[in-house]
């Protein structure tokens, strides 16, 4: 059986495949997006990344309509007011949004794997073997599909991997 691994990017292909032919779905579930269509699955892998990262970039891609711009002002400078509610509120909905994950990882609901979104862009192989051992429940990926595939995405170098070009801020 073929199976297509499709991520659901914010308009990009296969955004909102949520579906048996879609193996992988990227979502900001279970709280940022609510009229995304619902969705249940088997494991999940969360990427977390710095919260004063996120609450940056989130205004960056509000502001700008895109992944790869950042606003021609510093917000904190121009706007100090409006910047420390944008603060606090993105902190209290990342806050919430951590609370659900955790509640699930604790429960065991669903298998969940952690990675670092600095770890995965400064050295995706190591990452990207931890996620494929989760997926495939192997202790060694040595000789697999799952490898050689690692190691040709790799071997692209960085751009192979970038469905974006990133901020000049991202390592």
């Amino acid at each position: 059986m073929h199976v297509n691994v499709i991520l659901q990017l914010q308009g990009l292909k296969g955004e909102d495949i949520v579906d048996d032919t879609c193996w992988i779905v990227k979502t900001h579930s279970p709280y940022i997006m609510p009229e995304s269509p619902k969705f249940t699955c088997n494991k999940m892998f969360c990427i977390v990344r710095n919260p004063l990262d996120c609450i940056l970039s989130w205004l960056n891609l509000l502001s700008t309509a895109n992944h790869n711009s950042k606003a021609p002002f510093c917000f904190a400078k121009e706007y100090p007011e409006w910047w420390e509610w944008w603060v606090k509120d993105c902190c209290f909905h990342l806050n919430n949004w951590f609370k659900v994950v955790m509640k699930d990882a604790r429960m065991r609901e669903v298998p969940i794997i952690f990675i670092r979104f600095e770890d995965l862009v400064k050295d995706p192989e190591p990452e990207l073997n931890n996620l494929m051992r989760f997926f495939t429940h192997l202790d060694n990926l040595e000789g697999t599909n799952a490898q050689r595939r690692i190691k040709e995405v790799i071997a692209k170098g960085k751009s192979a991997t970038q469905t974006y070009v990133l901020k000049d801020t991202t390592t």
